[in-house]
């Protein structure tokens, strides 16, 4: 996912740049790298899913967490790839380049992880393996 927000990222300072996307113009913009990186998420989201659902021995709930968790990560970093060039320049008038990729490197990040541990709690809990105790801390208990 970190290619896609590079990208968008890329593209848009370099449409800023070259006059192509405005202030009055700029949600067009948006909506369009928001719309590819949905098709993107979409794609590798199923790819990397049904793989994870064979090498996992037909694991539902596995295949299901990263195809989800693929498609989030993916277009969370489209639009924060997008977006922080947006508002870097027009909003604080600062450096598009400069400012754009740690904040973008750190909400993907974040949103990233935060969703593929969530959906895997949510999922795993709905869809098994049920002999895991809802008590078990994977051994934390033994760490005094």
């Amino acid at each position: 996912s970190g290619n896609v927000g590079l990208q968008s990222s890329t593209l848009t300072t370099r449409a800023i740049s070259h006059g192509q996307v405005r202030v009055d113009n700029y949600s067009a913009w948006l909506t369009k790298e928001i719309g590819a990186a949905s098709y993107l998420g979409i794609g590798m989201g199923c790819l990397l899913g049904g793989i994870a659902y064979v090498v996992s021995g037909f694991s539902l709930a596995f295949g299901l967490t990263v195809m989800i968790a693929q498609f989030i990560s993916i277009l969370t970093a489209g639009c924060t790839g997008t977006f922080a060039p947006l508002l870097f320049t027009f909003i604080f008038q600062r450096d598009s380049g400069k400012w754009g990729g740690p904040l973008e490197t750190a909400v993907q990040d974040i949103v990233g992880s935060f969703a593929m541990v969530v959906i895997s709690y949510r999922l795993l809990s709905w869809f098994g393996p049920f002999d895991v105790s809802p008590n078990d801390l994977c051994g934390a208990e033994n760490m005094e």
